[in-house]
């Protein structure tokens, strides 16, 4: 059962989405985040730097020397540039874990199209763990859109003989583009974000609520180069993931965390109840989403400190 804030945070969600979903418009095409001048929390230092032609943002605890370091790719469907609401994710992974975060600022825009962008991270990744982050422990972490790339740049990795990240960490991944999952039918009419209006029925507007985006192009949907569900997992390092229940795009998660485990990769799949897409990211205030950051916290220190891997939850729904 979800608690009250959730529960009044997702009808206003439901309110201020109506008239994107009733036109079925793209909120990451749609919706656009101011962009302000940033400025660090106090006794962190902050910078941009360059890693193979793709700015990337640095923050860290002002003279922090650690051997672990957290690589974000942030979401937006390739539409949304770094911004507000990432950085504070950048933050709140630096504050919970005293570990330096590079966001990687890839080049973003409505006419981009595959490969462009799934190249641009894995170029940046590429050249960061070749300067700055040589010898360094990496944890990637990825939401929507962002794990899409994090998990596609792994998949090159490996398929390239090139050493993985130690960790990673799937938020509310979006990796089916040709989004087929039962999840978009499941929950049509129960995700706060993408759902249809309830005049609007599954079967006459079901292809407006699976999302199929243009970055696509000429690419199948269904190649594992742009749709990492289709993908094969083996020797892929430990993974945690975690999706709300009703996310329309609920499938991807689900999917993904059993093609994980039947390939032996170390897996907990963390469905949270009642909750949609990014939930943790966008609300971080409410109660599911600081017992999400929690468990964030101490995937990230389990792996650090070699623990053994916890598969027990307190969501109601892990795996």
């Amino acid at each position: 059962m979800i608690s009250l804030g959730a529960k009044i945070t997702a009808l206003l969600l439901r309110i201020y989405t109506y008239p994107y979903r009733k036109k079925h418009k793209s909120l990451s095409r749609t919706v656009k985040f101011k962009q302000k001048q940033y400025h660090p929390p106090k006794n962190y230092r902050y910078e941009i730097i360059n890693a193979n032609g793709t700015a990337i943002e640095v923050l860290k605890p002002s003279n922090l020397n650690s051997a672990v370091c957290i690589v974000q790719f942030h979401g937006g469907g390739h539409t949304q540039a770094m911004n507000g609401m990432y950085r504070k994710v950048a933050e709140r992974l630096c504050k919970l874990t005293e570990y330096p975060v590079y966001s990687i600022d890839y080049k973003i825009g409505n006419g981009l199209v595959f490969p462009s962008v799934h190249d641009e991270c894995y170029s940046s990744y590429i050249g960061l763990i070749e300067s700055q982050l040589k010898g360094k422990i990496i944890i990637a972490i990825g939401d929507s859109f962002g794990a899409n790339l994090m998990l596609s740049t792994c998949l090159r990795l490996r398929n390239d003989g090139i050493l993985l990240p130690k960790a990673l960490i799937a938020i509310s991944p979006y990796i089916d583009l040709a989004a087929i999952g039962d999840s978009y039918k499941r929950n049509c009419y129960r995700d706060p974000l993408y759902s249809l209006p309830k005049n609007q029925k599954f079967e006459d507007y079901g292809q407006f609520i699976r999302r199929k985006t243009p970055y696509c192009g000429i690419t199948s949907p269904f190649d594992s180069k742009l749709s990492p569900i289709y993908a094969e997992y083996h020797n892929f390092p430990d993974m945690l993931i975690q999706c709300g229940e009703f996310e329309t795009s609920a499938s991807d998660s689900e999917t993904l965390y059993l093609k994980a485990k039947s390939a032996g990769v170390k897996v907990k799949l963390s469905e949270y109840g009642g909750m949609w897409h990014d939930f943790s990211y966008l609300t971080p205030f409410l109660k599911e989403s600081k017992t999400a950051w929690k468990e964030i916290q101490q995937f990230i220190f389990r792996i650090k400190n070699k623990l053994p891997f916890d598969k027990t939850t307190n969501n109601g729904k892990g795996r």
